[in-house]
């Protein structure tokens, strides 16, 4: 028996997941000298999904941390790991496990606006509405207009949950 009820099947996970390769590539989004940012820790197990339906990739991977909440509450957002790396003048993509208030996605978007060529971001999952400026390209497989929390897919539940290959509900 599952600890959390399943919203999204792990069938329907994937799917959106190919779907979501077929267009980035139909739409150029992705090119050989895109840069891709992943957010650690939920952007991991998107990611590593996303680059299995991309097909071979020889791109950058670069990995940035931060956090906007503690366990409790929403908080300023707070940087905890960047790479030293010049994104001066590069495109770039940010791979994140979802876009929930978009304060991750903003920080992002505000330390490499001006000095990246071009910038979208692709998640998992995005809250509905939308709470991200419309000036940042956003391309989500899933959305989801529920105030659910979720688990699964790289999302977590108190750091655990996030090896399950489906969207579980955590708690409502």
């Amino acid at each position: 028996m599952n600890k959390y009820p399943i919203k999204y099947s792990k069938f329907r996970v994937r799917r959106a997941i190919r779907r979501m390769a077929k267009r980035l590539k139909k739409n150029q989004v992705i090119g050989p000298d895109t840069v891709f940012v992943v957010m650690l820790n939920g952007g991991v197990w998107f990611s590593s999904r996303l680059f299995d339906c991309l097909g071979d990739l020889t791109n950058e991977v670069y990995y940035l941390k931060g956090h906007s909440y503690n366990a409790q509450s929403r908080e300023d957002f707070v940087w905890d790991y960047i790479p030293d790396v010049d994104f001066t003048g590069r495109d770039i993509v940010v791979i994140d496990d979802i876009s929930d208030s978009g304060e991750t996605l903003k920080a992002v978007y505000n330390k490499l606006n001006g000095i990246a060529r071009s910038f979208a971001a692709v998640t998992l999952l995005q809250r509905i509405p939308r709470a991200l400026p419309e000036e940042i390209p956003l391309y989500s497989c899933i959305d989801d207009a529920s105030s659910n929390f979720f688990v699964g897919c790289g999302l977590d539940c108190e750091h655990g949950g996030r090896l399950l290959a489906y969207i579980a509900v955590a708690r409502e």
